[in-house]
């Protein structure tokens, strides 16, 4: 009879512990936004991923980074260049605090990157942009393409005001005048949505979590 109580006990304790384990899961697991609530803290999910075409971007080691470096990542894209006044410089601040955040919270980030692609490839070389990026963080990468290359992505990826030389370099001024779309990429290697500014921290965080998870 003891062994029969004690043993109701126990499973009385271990099925409590479970129940307490997931409802401490549920707590702190990162809440799934609707789409209404994606598009309230500033991310525009696009309907159906939309694929990207092959690119090939200069590494500042010289070596290439390509679509195949976006396979199996979530990987956030930013267009911006060295020289940049005050944009890009306080979209990449907001995006540090992002990846400063998860850190905390010990938040998955082995499945993720961070890339910085210059727009203004006549002025930056591929080490100029690298440095550049990882003096916000040293997670981030930062990449160099062609004009060409350079034109075909920022299309895809709705950051058509990136034009084609006209003259021997762009001006600051028109330069700056580029769309500030931090650009989400899927596992897939999918073009998968963009948050726009301006960029709260507390949205930024709940909704970058809320879409890596689901």
């Amino acid at each position: 009879m003891k062994n029969n109580i004690r043993l109701s006990l126990a499973l009385i304790f271990i099925f409590i512990a479970i129940i307490m384990v997931g409802f401490v899961n549920k707590l702190t697991a990162p809440r799934i936004l609707s789409n209404e609530e994606l598009l309230i803290n500033g991310f525009y999910r696009l309907r159906e991923p939309i694929e990207i075409s092959d690119f090939r971007l200069e590494k500042n080691d010289g070596t290439f980074f390509t679509k195949s470096d976006l396979n199996d990542k979530w990987t956030i894209m930013y267009f911006g260049f060295t020289s940049c006044p005050s944009e890009c410089p306080v979209t990449m601040s907001e995006l540090r605090k992002l990846i400063n955040a998860l850190r905390e919270k010990d938040f998955k980030l082995s499945d993720k990157q961070w890339v910085l692609v210059t727009i203004d490839p006549e002025r930056d070389s591929a080490a100029d942009i690298d440095f550049y990026a990882s003096r916000f963080d040293p997670e981030f990468i930062g990449l160099r393409g062609d004009r060409a290359t350079l034109l075909s992505l920022t299309t895809q990826l709705n950051v058509a005001k990136v034009q084609p030389m006209k003259h021997e370099m762009h001006d600051i001024e028109e330069l700056s005048d580029h769309i500030n779309n931090i650009v989400f990429i899927n596992k897939d290697a999918q073009y998968f949505g963009f948050f726009r500014p301006p960029f709260e921290m507390s949205k930024l965080s709940l909704t970058y979590q809320s879409i890596t998870t689901q």
